[in-house]
């Protein structure tokens, strides 16, 4: 597991990834910036790449990072995992506060609530839902939006 989390915050191996599995988070400029057992980190910078008509960060931008920011323990766990597992975001909602400008940083500490809705569909061998968290913060710590993705996680037994 400890392997998956080291090659999936490998800087040279995320950008290879992200140009092969998420084009449009490179383009953005989307980062990792922690990734463990109970966190996920994920930035993106502000500015021509990333903004709306606006003058902010357009929405889809913002949903990708905190989609990221969810999903990111939960990928290192089944790829570390023998069983095939299905994973899918079956539903999402986002509030937003305050206008994002600049690098906006979204944390999800969820790790934990994946790892039992995983546990649980291994036991059980049906999809299991799951609610995951991530806030969006500015530079100055504020909150401009607040994202719960609504994950399926399914792991796929052989017998």
């Amino acid at each position: 597991m400890t392997n998956e989390i080291r090659k999936i915050i490998s800087p040279f191996r995320f950008m290879m990834w992200t140009f092969w599995k998420f084009p449009a988070s490179r383009f953005s400029g989307l980062k990792m910036e922690k990734l463990d057992s109970e966190t996920c980190v994920i930035s993106i910078p502000g500015g021509w790449r990333s903004q709306n008509p606006f003058n902010s960060m357009y929405w889809a931008v913002q949903g990708m990072g905190a989609e990221l920011s969810t999903g990111g323990y939960p990928l290192a766990l089944v790829r570390s995992m023998p069983e095939k597992t299905r994973t899918l975001v079956a539903g999402q909602e986002a509030k937003f506060t305050k206008k994002a400008k600049g690098k906006i940083t979204f944390t999800s500490e969820d790790g934990n609530l994946a790892r039992s809705a995983i546990e649980e569909s291994m036991i059980t061998g049906k999809p299991v839902n799951v609610d995951l968290t991530s806030v969006g913060r500015d530079s100055n710590g504020d909150i401009v939006s607040e994202w719960v993705f609504k994950w399926n996680f399914l792991v796929i037994r052989e017998d």
